[in-house]
């Protein structure tokens, strides 16, 4: 049985992920271009590159998580398939939860604390608790996505047989 997850989700959040790239990329390539031909560089590059790629990165992991597309190592599963693809996928499923909820709840957790607070990014000056708020939903849909990603692996493994 084939994973399927909704594909409008899926192609929403990873063409949002592939602008907040383009816009990292583009962010750097401007900054390189105007320091070597102006001799002026793009006001807070590095903290606007960092937080785009990072952002698409987080924006990535629901898809991942949900279709189980993450990097495995499949040496055993591929020698015996009949006796290990099953289990390995199953604790590869379960782990990918208990990682997702272990991220979640630290970022959820520093999301609260800093409720509230006056603090802002370096050079931006975006507000840290809206910065981390933002990360810590998107971390819950990457939860949410691994718990799908559970779900399904189940299904495609036969169920409790």
């Amino acid at each position: 049985m084939m994973l399927k997850t909704n594909p409008l989700i899926s192609i929403a959040l990873l063409s949002a992920a592939a602008g907040c790239f383009l816009l990292g990329i583009g962010v750097t390539v401007t900054d390189v271009v105007l320091r070597k031909v102006a001799g002026i560089n793009v006001p807070g590059a590095i903290e606007l590159t960092s937080f785009s790629i990072g952002f698409g990165a987080l924006l990535s992991m629901p898809v991942c998580y949900a279709l189980r597309s993450h990097v495995t190592a499949k040496l055993l599963s591929e020698l015996k398939p009949g006796l290990f693809l099953k289990p390995l996928g199953r604790v590869g499923a379960v782990t990918s939860v208990i990682f997702a909820a272990v991220l979640v709840w630290i970022m959820g957790e520093n999301a609260i604390s800093k409720f509230g607070s006056p603090q802002t990014s370096a050079d931006l000056g975006l507000p840290m608790p809206v910065l981390l708020s933002v990360t810590a939903i998107t971390l819950g849909a990457a939860f949410f996505a691994a718990c799908v990603g559970l779900w399904l692996e189940w299904r495609r493994a036969g169920g409790w047989e």
